[in-house]
């Protein structure tokens, strides 16, 4: 028996062997372990407590961060040839650990062993290509992704497939039980055509049925698929994806004071460029995406550091999500009572918030009640309970002791409003003693005007405009402005009305984000929030209603979507 055995397990290898058009689909310049692979579970000790403070406390006692890694997981992560664990995560987390003046120690998990050991405290944090999705949402809490990573589909560079909807009627290659399956699965449900899904054991036995032309594509996440060692030309991977991954650092679920030093430690690294640095070392030395992360207002440039937050999980009194469902109402502070003396810009900001409040309630399936007289200080009603939320509210560094913010759903900032036919590009273009129109409305323009003018060497002359509605008169008609500088919100009615006359430059000189600000560390009901609005940018329902106080699509804030069901609290968030 044995005997026949080893003869058929030969004769398989033979049969891959004797494909000449394919070397091996293994990842390139992978170290070998020198640990038992992932998918061998260790059982964690049952005699450990689950802890009931933040991370942060043991953190701060030990002087040390316990990150538990995958080790198999590169370019994110793998314990190298020198017994070093390497990669884009372990860099990040050292640096992370660096910043926060502590120590850093790496331990191995694996895909079954993951969140037993991290919600029984034998590690702080989870990194290893920790996917994002809905369904680890009730198992742990995420910072904000810092890579972006999709399942995608591989094909032979022959074939003529170039989107998903080329495949119906086709055969799909996967590797059985991981999360490409799962991804493939949700393409078929959702696709209004059919297609064929096989299973394969791994990953090389899928890419060899693909060349051999046994089936048409296979699914995998891109990193992966980008890293296979096929003969050049071979093979090629379609730009549109399946859906999205995207990676982000685990933690307990509720440890908001943890999640906080994570995701400022993030922003900071996007702003200052360790990021960048971190992603040319371990990918080829390509630039880091600069729309992945969000950077909040009030940020500044220093890291901060464990003792700077909380150590206690900080639980809300009352969670909003079931009194929400059982009242049949969303109260809502900051929309204004009325919107007859706004502005034109006030006013459609106005618009897209209640449409966008009205959108959610929809497929809630609850009414709205506004909160009267709630604009001059939204957030007190939702920290003192009269609120579920509060529309319109910058996430900012100096309020997080406060409330906690959904993702950001519109972007503006400060752009310079020029006449179509000017030569101008930016500051470097005003000299002579150009003039630059500003709103009154805005404290503090005329000094970043400044500032920026003196930037490239030269000096500007400052013309203030009362009223948001001249800006255009000012600068066509009257000619007492050369070019306007202000909120985008603001120009975009003058685009609008006299779009052959008027453009504007490219560049961006300050980026806001509108959010809403939630009860603090309620997640449930944030994890409500965010999933709508991705559900609502998925079928693009928000798209529509951000028009009117948008630009281009590009002005549109960069929307990740977390893979996973459109079902959540019983509720179907799906558009129907």
């Amino acid at each position: 028996m044995k005997r026949s055995v080893f003869a058929f397990s030969l004769v398989l290898l033979i049969v891959a062997a004797s494909l000449p058009v394919m070397a091996r689909p293994t990842q390139q310049d992978s170290a070998p372990t020198l640990v038992p692979p992932t998918l061998v579970p260790t059982v964690a000790p049952e005699n450990i407590s689950r802890p009931t403070d933040s991370a942060i406390a043991r953190i701060q006692a030990d002087g040390r961060v316990r990150v538990g890694t995958l080790f198999n997981t590169p370019p994110f992560a793998e314990l190298n040839i020198r017994g070093e664990v390497s990669g884009f995560d372990a860099d990040l987390m050292r640096s992370m650990a660096e910043a926060w003046g502590v120590e850093i120690e790496f331990v191995q998990v694996t895909r079954q062993t993951d969140v037993e050991m991290l919600n029984s405290g034998q590690v702080d944090l989870l990194v290893g290509a920790q996917a994002h999705r809905r369904d680890r949402d009730q198992q742990l809490e995420f910072s904000q992704s810092y890579f972006r990573n999709t399942q995608s589909v591989l094909v032979r560079n022959d074939d003529g497939a170039a989107v998903l909807d080329h495949f119906a009627g086709r055969k799909i290659g996967v590797v059985i039980g991981t999360p490409a399956e799962a991804a493939a699965r949700r393409w078929q449900e959702r696709a209004p055509y059919d297609f064929t899904i096989d299973t394969y054991f791994n990953l090389s036995q899928a890419v060899t049925a693909v060349v051999a032309s046994e089936i048409d594509g296979v699914v995998s996440d891109r990193v992966t698929l980008s890293r296979l060692n096929i003969e050049p030309g071979l093979t090629k991977i379609i730009d549109d994806p399946v859906e999205p991954e995207p990676y982000a650092i685990a933690m307990r679920r509720h440890d908001i004071n943890l999640r906080n030093l994570v995701n400022h430690t993030l922003q900071l690294f996007a702003q200052n460029g360790r990021l960048n640095e971190i992603h040319q070392a371990n990918f080829g030395g390509t630039r880091y995406p600069e729309d992945t992360i969000t950077i909040w207002a009030g940020l500044g440039d220093e890291a901060a550091t464990p003792d700077q937050f909380g150590t206690g999980l900080d639980l809300p009194q009352q969670f909003r999500l079931p009194d929400i469902l059982a009242n049949q109402t969303l109260r809502v502070a900051g929309a204004f009572d009325s919107t007859e003396e706004l502005s034109d810009s006030d006013r459609r900001i106005d618009g897209l918030n209640r449409a966008l409040v009205g959108a959610m309630a929809s497929r809630w399936g609850v009414r709205v009640e506004y909160i009267p007289n709630s604009t001059a200080d939204p957030l007190s009603f939702v920290t003192n309970g009269q609120a579920d939320l509060a529309v319109n509210i910058e996430p900012d560094w100096s309020l997080i002791n406060r409330v906690d913010f959904s993702r950001a759903y519109l972007l503006h900032g400060q752009r310079l409003m020029i006449p179509a036919n000017a030569n101008i590009s930016g500051f470097n273009d005003l000299r002579g003693g150009k003039w630059v129109g500003i709103f009154a409305s805005e404290p503090g323009t005329a000094d970043r005007v400044n500032a920026l003018a003196e930037s490239v060497n030269t000096a500007v002359n400052i013309f203030t405009i009362t009223r948001e509605q001249d800006a255009a008169f000012q600068l066509l008609v009257e000619n007492n402005i050369d070019v306007v500088f202000g909120d985008s919100l603001k120009l975009i009615p003058h685009l609008e009305a006299d779009p052959n006359n008027l453009a504007l430059t490219e560049r961006w000189y300050s980026r806001r984000f509108a959010a809403f600000a939630l009860p603090r560390n309620d997640l449930d009901f944030r994890l409500l929030v965010d999933y709508t609005l991705q559900e609502l940018e998925r079928d693009g329902t928000l798209q529509s209603l951000l028009r009117p106080v948008t630009i281009s699509p590009d002005d549109i804030p960069s929307f990740e979507i977390w893979p996973g069901s459109s079902e959540f609290a019983g509720l179907s968030l799906a558009l129907q």
